[in-house]
């Protein structure tokens, strides 16, 4: 009896703890599923890269998604339904390369970049409009269901934040760059001019007095002008929308209660942000897939390697202006050893001195490219996705900004070893050459992927950690111990001007005391001098 019981116990602690060791094997699933909203109002194809590995995992860990945006997943999953606005055309190959031609004004010398405030202006009140007054919004307000949270976008526009304030739940933000100016009061968290440049100036942590001068006055002219221009259209906006009632955007934004941002120290540079703002920068870079097999002959044909040139997926690469487009084919044929690929809009005509090392597509599957052993170069305009990818990869760059932050990021990838700036006033054949065999140098390329390796050695993946808070957010109900104080005081008090003013009055009081007393010393010392030489005089 005892026996047949000992053998009856043995197999069932076997088979509890096979069945404990596949539980352990199994993917973290959370205790409870939440119901997540997405609301995307800006149609920027490269943004919403960057943002669409979160929601796909958080469906895959069992949560519901609700996404709005301009961009519905190409094949359907489970847990994801896309509601798709059609308000405005994609911000795809929207930008003519025509348009950089103009000199650019440069006072002093320095550079100028407050009119890209106005151009993130207008788009943002266009994509804003075209949001609030989709037959979407007005379905998602009359819908019962009601989320556990909400993630949107913090770019060039609030808009959305009011649609989050009356379904009244959590909110998390995403940036897809290095946070705006006018991002830091909302979150409460410090900005250092020194050491932290303007999103549209090539300053880096290590700026003379001029340049944190020029810095100085980018920030808070760009903040200034965000909050008495943006703000308060939009505010008309919502109003027209939903009529009067609702707190000021300025007000509703200081409700977020997390900001995950594409950002990481290795290649920006150390920032002091508070704890509720996140460096999640990478997290859009998966796994590597197989290239085609045509792709794969032009790597394998190659003689000395080959060179990705991409500006991004709003450039029009065929608006290239002819003399610039002509040196740029020159330095590709001067450097017949290497093998060239560049993305070219399909139904553009080609021009007749293309160079025969010259292959051109429509699309190219970028980070699958870039991490390829046999891809020597990146010839870019320091978009953030493609430059995060290039540091991943190892691959060295050679970058020309346009606008927006990518000044800031190619000023980054030039201070720490990871590529060379051409202007595009400088965009000819003796500077792209030059550049190119600066970067191509073996000792160049070798710092560039030992560089690489701070970027992608982490504790935790980007994603991972990305969705660990958002799950936090979702179970704290808002993380309401992420909130801080300075969201909510002053400019006046959060830079203690109140406080110099005390202080300089008490170093001010004694020394004017003094001052007046030595006046009123010397004066009647004065007076006494002349008593006692009446005084002689009378004698």
């Amino acid at each position: 009896m005892d026996r047949k019981r000992n053998s009856a116990m043995f197999r069932w602690r076997r088979t509890t703890m096979a069945f404990l060791g596949v539980l352990l094997l199994m993917p973290a699933i959370p205790s409870e599923a939440a119901e997540i909203l997405g609301l995307f109002a800006h149609p920027g194809k490269s943004h919403f890269e960057f943002f669409r590995p979160i929601f796909m995992d958080l469906a895959r860990r069992g949560h519901n998604i609700s996404m709005y945006s301009y961009f519905p997943l190409d094949q359907p999953m489970a847990n994801y339904t896309d509601y798709t606005f059609k308000g405005s055309p994609l911000l795809t190959d929207v930008i003519d390369l025509m348009e950089f031609e103009k000199t650019e004004w440069k006072p002093w010398g320095l550079p100028y970049k407050i009119p890209t405030y106005f151009m993130l202006h207008n788009w943002g009140m266009r994509f804003c409009d075209a949001a609030l007054n989709s037959s979407l919004i007005a379905d998602l307000l009359s819908s019962p269901l009601r989320y556990d949270l909400i993630i949107l976008e913090h770019f060039a526009n609030d808009c959305m934040t009011a649609v989050a304030h009356l379904l009244n739940a959590p909110v998390i933000a995403l940036s897809s760059c290095a946070i705006m100016p006018w991002h830091y009061k909302r979150m409460g968290t410090p900005h250092i001019n020194p050491i932290m440049p303007m999103n549209f100036l090539t300053y880096t942590d290590e700026m003379g007095l001029v340049d944190r001068l020029n810095n100085f006055i980018h920030f808070h002219t760009v903040n200034i002008l965000y909050e008495w221009i943006t703000q308060p259209a939009t505010d008309e906006l919502i109003s027209q929308r939903f009529g009067f009632g609702l707190p000021p955007v300025n007000e509703i934004v200081k409700n977020t209660s997390l900001m995950l941002i594409n950002q990481h120290y290795a290649l920006t540079g150390l920032r002091p942000y508070a704890p509720n703002v996140v460096e999640v920068g990478g997290l859009h870079i998966g796994p590597k897939k197989p290239l085609t097999p045509v792709l794969n002959k032009i790597m394998e044909d190659s003689r000395s390697g080959v060179i990705y040139i991409s500006w991004g997926s709003m450039v029009d690469p065929s608006s290239l202006p002819d003399h610039k487009r002509r040196a740029l084919f020159k330095s590709i044929a001067h450097m017949k050893d290497y093998t060239f690929l560049m993305r070219w809009k399909s139904g553009k005509p080609l021009p007749h001195d293309k160079p025969g090392n010259l292959f051109t597509f429509d699309w190219l599957p970028q980070r699958d490219l870039l991490c390829h052993p046999r891809v020597k170069a990146f010839i870019s305009h320091a978009g953030l996705l493609g430059t995060t990818e290039a540091v991943h990869c190892g691959v060295p760059m050679l970058v020309t900004p346009f606008y927006g932050d990518q000044f800031l990021n190619a000023g980054t990838l030039a201070q720490r070893g990871f590529g060379v700036i051409v202007d595009f006033g400088d965009f000819d054949e003796h500077h792209i050459t030059r550049g190119l065999q600066t970067i191509l140098d073996k000792g160049f390329s070798d710092n560039v992927r030992r560089s690489a390796r701070a970027f992608r050695e982490r504790p935790q993946s980007p994603l991972e950690l990305a969705i660990w808070w958002i799950e936090h957010v979702v179970d704290t109900r808002g993380g309401l111990l992420l909130e801080g104080r300075a969201r909510h005081i002053s400019w006046f008090v959060y830079n203690s001007i109140d406080v110099y003013l005390i202080c300089l009055a008490i170093i001010a009081i004694p020394l004017i005391t003094i001052w007046q007393l030595v006046r009123l010393l010397r004066r009647t010392l004065g007076i006494l001098k002349v008593v006692k030489n009446k005084k002689t005089k009378v004698q």
